[in-house]
């Protein structure tokens, strides 16, 4: 039996899923190795691709992959079959969402978007439109924070903006309406003068646990971590449907998730694809993903009965922010565009400068970084 092995991240939702199901289908042995969440955004992804055969991928991510030619496109080992079931069965645009230059790169295996995080008094009556967001962090002291850590901050104005109306690229051109997005930008300053400042660089991970612990009760925008809906310690946190601004139908907020990619080293078995097409069958993502704490992709999942009843309707209560979320460019660049623009932001909001000064340096920085 030939043996494979895959990297995922450090984290429950990362982890135990594929550890389980690894553990269950005996037909093909797949070793699962972890790394933290922050080694992905720094380790070269060729040089990971030459050290597994499976890797845990996110979707901005693709284009610089597929550039340094790291990756199998799916249409290389999967039949037409198994593909159309995978763009019918995943939820929004999570199978697209690994699609570059004309192929799909990654399975998708985890769906997640930013969605808001309620906890404590913000649970009974959460604030629904981005001006209810600014009106509780002014009436609650401390009680808001927003996830700006890392890309977040980006990710935080560009789903603002959206729900204002304003587009975010056309293909990979950036195209933030520069009017839109100053009143995007002046919405953080108002939530983030009334926040506690300590949070400004944490992940979503770190934020969430700070909001279990007590320390806050809402984040309007954050991706949702479906372990924190029954925590083995500290306050449920519940998810809900991010804030609107112009119409409950406009919901910006960006597409998350994780798929499942093979290493261009790697030759893959009938059995090893056997394994990853069960892995994301219905059955699997809707009882041992669920049940092991991840976040499945399939559509299936997030509609069953059950799986809302086992996570307090984590999936009810956000589908259609998630099903509806904005997938970023892929294009070999984005990301440090992505990751300087955030710096850009944390460092506007600390240093109270005016939002049209922040817009203009991040538009000058798109020039730095365009593809």
């Amino acid at each position: 039996m030939n043996k494979f092995k895959g990297l995922t991240w450090d984290h429950p939702r990362g982890y135990r899923p594929l550890q389980s199901w690894a553990a269950k289908d005996q037909a093909v042995d797949v070793e699962w190795h972890i790394q933290k969440l922050e080694g992905f955004e720094s380790h070269p992804i060729n040089e990971l691709a030459e050290s597994y055969d499976l890797l845990v991928v996110d979707n901005p991510g693709i284009g610089e992959a597929v550039e340094k030619q790291c990756l199998h496109p799916l249409e290389d080992f999967l039949t037409t079959k198994q593909i159309d079931f995978l763009r019918q069965s995943s939820v929004g645009a999570s199978f697209d969402s690994y699609q570059y230059q004309g192929k799909h790169w990654a399975i998708p295996i985890d769906a997640a978007s930013q969605v808001c995080a309620v906890a404590g008094e913000a649970v009974i009556n959460p604030p629904e439109t981005w001006e209810a967001v600014q009106a509780y962090s002014r009436r609650h002291k401390n009680c808001v924070a927003l996830s700006l850590g890392g890309p977040h901050a980006l990710l935080t104005l560009y789903s603002i903006s959206q729900a204002l109306g304003s587009e975010i690229f056309t293909d990979n051109n950036f195209i933030m309406s520069r009017e839109i997005t100053i009143r995007a930008i002046d919405i953080m300053k108002n939530i983030f003068s009334n926040q506690q400042k300590k949070f400004v660089s944490l992940n979503p991970i770190s934020l969430l646990d700070a909001m279990a612990q007590g320390d806050f009760d809402l984040c309007p925008a954050i991706f949702g971590y479906i372990n924190y809906s029954n925590p083995n310690s500290g306050r449920a946190i519940h998810f809900v449907d991010i804030p609107y601004a112009k119409s409950s139908s406009l919901r910006g907020s960006v597409l998350g998730g994780t798929g499942l990619a093979i290493s261009v080293h790697c030759t893959p078995t009938p059995a090893l694809i056997n394994h990853i097409m069960g892995y994301v069958s219905d059955k699997t993502q809707t009882t041992l993903v669920v049940e092991n704490g991840g976040q499945p992709s399939n559509i299936h999942a997030w509609h069953d009965a059950q799986a809302n009843k086992l996570k307090q309707h984590f999936f009810s209560n956000t589908f259609k922010t998630v099903s509806g979320a904005y997938v970023r460019p892929k294009y070999d660049g984005y990301i440090e565009f992505q990751d300087s623009s955030s710096e850009l932001i944390r460092e506007g909001l600390l240093n109270q400068m005016a939002a049209s000064q922040i817009f203009d340096a991040i538009a000058e920085n798109y020039s730095r970084h365009r593809p």
